[in-house]
């Protein structure tokens, strides 16, 4: 029973951290191109 919880939670802690840098890589990919857009349209 307790290793299936601390196995869940370390999934858990996994899969948080796989999204957190998904995130990280869409905001960036984000303000990329928005700042391109700035120095190409002027």
């Amino acid at each position: 029973m307790n290793k299936e919880i601390i196995q869940a939670k370390l999934d858990y802690s996994i899969n948080s951290d796989s999204y957190r840098m998904l995130l990280k890589g869409i905001w960036t990919g984000v303000l990329i191109s928005l700042i391109a857009h700035q120095l190409l349209s002027h």
